[in-house]
């Protein structure tokens, strides 16, 4: 889960970073009308003849002229707002290490200035890679990774996070009695005396794996959330009886899966208390 709360980190970041973008671009004195982001197809005809003003265009390829002369080929990974992670990134880097090729990075921002192109990097790379490569170039490096990262599941037992799956491959819990809504939130019963009325700001997250077998392991309270701080007292006792509860009743899952393959899953709960 270590990634996904460096994500909320970065969600954060990119949020006030595009905010503070937006109050410079207004006072910008170019006289364009708009942030300029060119549709894919495109990309090849403008980057023919790129205008002189457009700094971060012309200097994004020859970035990507200088990768591309220095390794037999660059495959790029884009960081922005909203862009996937993959589950194989790791093995991904396993793929190009064997091909000597370089791992590139284009970061698309949220706001730029105005006249300026965003994404000609990667545009420029893929052109040149499809040239040299062939089409489907980048779609064989990843099917590459995906093998590599089936075989770590089956003989080092890697473990996946259910953010990475698709609905059918995410654990179930097999118990009809326990309730979780959305696959995240749940509800366990406590006899402490704690305030009725801060029950809506009171709750743990407790993440665990869900083994290949179907049974939970390594759990532990990643987040507390007492917004009122009436019930602060009784943290410890709350998450001790969210993680003994989980191991007693919620201890029973149909397991999860990658590509048809058996994994242990990394998954996280949301606890609240009645």
């Amino acid at each position: 889960m270590k990634k996904y709360y460096f994500l909320l980190y970065i969600f954060f970041f990119l949020t006030i970073s595009c905010k503070k973008n937006k109050e410079i671009s207004n006072v910008s004195t170019f006289d364009t009308t708009k942030v300029v982001k060119l549709p894919r197809l495109v990309y090849t005809k403008y980057m023919e003849n790129v205008p002189k003003t457009d700094t971060l265009c012309s200097g994004e390829i020859e970035r990507a002229k200088n990768d591309l002369s220095k390794y037999d080929g660059v495959y790029v990974q884009t960081i922005c707002f909203g862009c996937d992670f993959k589950p194989y990134e790791e093995e991904i880097k396993e793929v190009l290490k064997r091909k000597k090729f370089k791992l590139g990075i284009q970061d698309l921002g949220c706001v730029i200035y105005q006249g300026q192109t965003q994404g000609c990097y990667s545009a420029y790379i893929d052109l040149k890679m499809k040239a040299k490569y062939g089409e489907n170039y980048k779609s064989e490096i990843e099917n590459d990774a995906i093998k590599i990262l089936i075989k770590n599941i089956n003989i080092n037992n890697k473990v996946i996070s259910i953010y990475d799956l698709e609905p059918n491959e995410k654990p179930k819990i097999l118990n009809p009695k326990i309730a979780i809504e959305n696959d995240y939130y749940t509800t366990i019963k406590t006899n402490l005396p704690i305030n009725k009325k801060s029950m809506n700001d009171l709750f743990t997250d407790i993440e665990f794996i869900v083994e290949k077998d179907g049974t939970i392991s390594n759990l532990k309270e990643t987040n507390w959330v007492n917004e009122k701080g009436i019930n602060k007292k009784y943290k410890q006792e709350l998450v001790n009886l969210a993680i003994n509860t989980l191991k007693k009743d919620y201890n029973n899952w149909k397991p999860g899966t990658y590509k048809g393959v058996k994994a242990r899953i990394e998954n996280t709960l949301r606890i609240s208390f009645e």
